[in-house]
């Protein structure tokens, strides 16, 4: 299970299954930790956390298993694939009694 992609699909489900870039990084810290160093602006990358690095290439990597639909420049959908899959997270915490 990848932390990173659970807390996009959430954030995602969240703004009512669609969402912009933008959205997705105001809203990302209510569903994953951001530590220091994903806070960190390292200036060859340009002027963005770095965390904002990780999450487009978590948001292509959610594409790439059809968990998320990209809608156009920037928009990206939740697909079924990508609703199952946050469930799948649900009922393990629920098993479990915390959220992995």
């Amino acid at each position: 299970m990848n932390v990173w992609e659970i807390a996009i699909l959430r954030c995602t489900k969240s703004l009512g299954g669609e969402a912009e870039l933008q959205q997705i990084y105001e809203r990302l810290p209510d569903f994953i930790h951001l530590r220091k160093k994903a806070l960190r602006i390292i200036p060859k990358y340009g002027k963005r956390p770095l965390y904002h690095h990780w999450v487009r290439s978590h948001i292509k990597d959610l594409c790439q298993k059809d968990e998320l639909e990209w809608i156009s420049r920037g928009r990206y959908s939740l697909s079924e694939k990508g609703i199952k899959r946050i469930d799948i997270e649900k009922e393990k915490k629920d098993l479990h009694g915390r959220l992995i």
